[in-house]
């Protein structure tokens, strides 16, 4: 038996997507994969629960449901830089305290969508590390904000595979609350830049198919056909009208998994034909960027692959 811990923070609007991310865990899990899902929120209702509950019929797991006392968190509603956002966003930083009895445990955004088994992700060796990650789609940019030291190290916090005895054993969050008071100046992206700057020389690279990031139809952070967990970021998800996205018919897919209204076919070809004339509107000269051949040449990779 291989076993994995998987959590989630979400608040009640973002159970249907944590929802969505669990039914497309369990529809690629190996057999022997022994899955327990930990999701902490403020307000997720008795209703998303038992349609969270109910993907057991797809593949039997184990689930907790954690609802912490918003106290825990007052030192970051003191960080006057990230009050614009959600306290929700700094939940994964007391998983190790809210998940109790756990050494290891893989964290995923609710606007991923996973095609692969988690096993391999979530048995990598990270204990000399607080945490393992992927490069952020923007990790130069932000890396430079942050004054890190090496290049190639800031990480996107959407997928981490978290060190939750390190984390215990080391005190890590008494780091990251002195550096958020002494520095929050340096604070943009909140708990990410948090993990970052606090963690430097402490987080393991992991390779970019297990979270690659998807800005729209053309711009990802990886170009591989592999790419075990995608990840729908910015503004644009594949749930909203007019989104234009590369991979979001997987989303639909296991969406039709689950116990949430999948839209009607219309629905779909409207949002398709509004979302083409969105991304026209902000990218017409789409063929003159490296990114729309650099799609093309994988898209035709995978038909050829399958």
């Amino acid at each position: 038996m291989s076993e994995i811990n998987i959590c989630f923070t979400c608040d009640d609007n973002y159970g249907e997507y944590a929802a969505v991310t669990i039914a497309s865990i369990l529809s690629n899990a190996d057999h022997n994969d022994q899955l327990t899902f930990y999701i902490i929120s403020h307000n997720l209702s008795k209703d998303k629960q038992e349609k969270i509950d109910h993907l057991k019929n797809i593949k039997d797991f184990k689930i907790q449901y954690i609802f912490p006392n918003e106290n825990l968190f007052k030192e970051y509603k003191d960080i006057k830089t990230i009050e614009y956002l959600p306290l929700a966003s700094f939940y994964r930083l007391k998983i190790y305290d809210l998940v109790k009895d756990v050494d290891k445990i893989i964290y995923l955004d609710c606007d991923t969508t996973v095609t692969k088994s988690l096993s391999e992700l979530y048995n990598t060796d990270i204990s000399k590390y607080y945490c393992g990650g992927i490069l952020d789609l923007d990790y130069k940019k932000y890396g430079q904000q942050l004054h890190l030291k090496k290049e190639k190290t800031y990480i996107n916090s959407g997928v981490l595979l978290l060190n939750l005895k390190k984390w215990r054993e080391e005190k890590a969050e008494e780091k990251i609350i002195e550096f958020a008071k002494n520095h929050a100046e340096q604070i943009h992206l909140g708990d990410q830049d948090l993990i970052n700057k606090c963690f430097e020389d402490k987080i393991l690279i992991l390779d970019n198919k297990w979270n690659v990031q998807v800005i729209n139809y053309f711009t990802k952070s990886s170009y591989s056909i592999n790419k075990n967990i995608i990840h729908f970021m910015g503004s644009s998800k594949p749930w909203k009208f007019g989104s234009f996205m590369s991979d979001k018919k997987l989303y639909f897919k296991y969406l039709s998994l689950t116990e949430f209204q999948n839209p009607n076919k219309l629905w779909h070809i409207r949002s398709t034909i509004y979302g083409i004339f969105l991304f026209l509107k902000k990218e017409p000269l789409f063929l003159l960027k490296s990114d729309f051949y650099r799609n093309l040449i994988h898209k035709l990779s995978e038909k050829i692959s399958q």
